[in-house]
């Protein structure tokens, strides 16, 4: 009875574990969702990379699939988003796309009909957005450094390039809050080309080093004071009355913003300029 019992509780464990089978899309330009498995079949959706789902049947309807001269090959599988309990999708997608590595979404950002920009792995949202301008605001922790980005065009061509620039300022630190002088003195870095990884417009950002994260301007400290008094206020004013550099505790410089250029050549040799501004999270 016992062995009955155990062999019971295998199969339920079993069967719960094939109805957690999560997947991630790794398709680069996203994963088309259909109504039916069947290229033909109606489309539901167009699953970004890095989307969480689970996969709830297998339909053994093999599809081969060309890709940049590479065969893929997978079948239909009956799928269901993971990500949100709201608002969930349900259809068939090509398993050749999906893995079982847990992979980041991308960060995604766009300017009209020109291009868009994808970073990999990367939390952060939108704070702000004009014609050539988006302000970007990373999530606590995140760092654009030592990402790869992908330019996607929308229209025609003659030539992408992207430029990193950084941007250092003060902080004033109070064992947990702090007061940034964002709007007072900042070093600008000049803006250095990024190198282009051997795929089709996709570059790799930059790193720095504790050297470009402590580099500023020379500043009259008493300036600093005022400046300190000015934007935070007297409480914040006292905490620095003593020091002597913009770098000595509870004052400390460190880079506030990463900025993204892309430089795009029309196929009428109009060169275009949008910038991306990534803010980072300071005083922490």
């Amino acid at each position: 009875m016992k062995t009955y019992i155990n062999i019971i509780a295998l199969l339920i464990a079993f069967n719960f574990a094939q109805a957690q089978e999560l997947h991630y899309v790794k398709a680069d330009n996203g994963l088309i969702l259909r109504e039916k498995p069947d290229r033909t079949s109606n489309r539901v959706t167009k699953l970004d990379y890095g989307t969480q789902l689970e996969v709830m049947e297998y339909t053994n309807l093999k599809l081969e699939v060309i890709d940049n001269n590479d065969v893929i090959s997978g079948e239909w599988v009956k799928i269901i988003t993971k990500e949100d309990d709201y608002s969930t999708e349900i259809g068939y997608v090509f398993n050749g796309y999906l893995t079982e590595e847990k992979l980041k979404k991308r960060f995604k950002v766009g300017f009209d009909e020109l291009f868009s920009l994808s970073v990999d792995g990367l939390y952060a949202f939108v704070l702000k957005e004009n014609k050539d301008t988006i302000d970007v605001a990373l999530e606590l922790g995140e760092s654009i450094e030592e990402k790869n980005i992908r330019i996607k065009h929308h229209t025609d061509y003659k030539d992408i390039k992207v430029f990193q620039r950084y941007v250092n300022s003060v902080s004033i630190m109070n064992e947990g809050p702090h007061c940034d002088l964002l709007d007072w003195k900042s070093y600008y870095s000049s803006w250095v080309p990024l190198k282009p990884l051997k795929a089709l417009n996709q570059f790799k950002t930059n790193s720095y080093t504790d050297d470009a994260w402590g580099k500023f301007k020379d500043v009259d400290i008493n300036a600093f004071k005022q400046a300190v008094k000015t934007h935070c206020g007297d409480d914040w004013a006292e905490l620095v009355k003593h020091v002597k550099s913009i770098n000595e505790y509870p004052a400390v410089v460190s880079m506030s913003h990463i900025s993204l250029k892309v430089v795009f050549t029309t196929m009428n040799d109009e060169k275009i300029e949008k910038i991306i501004v990534f803010e980072i999270p300071m005083g922490c």
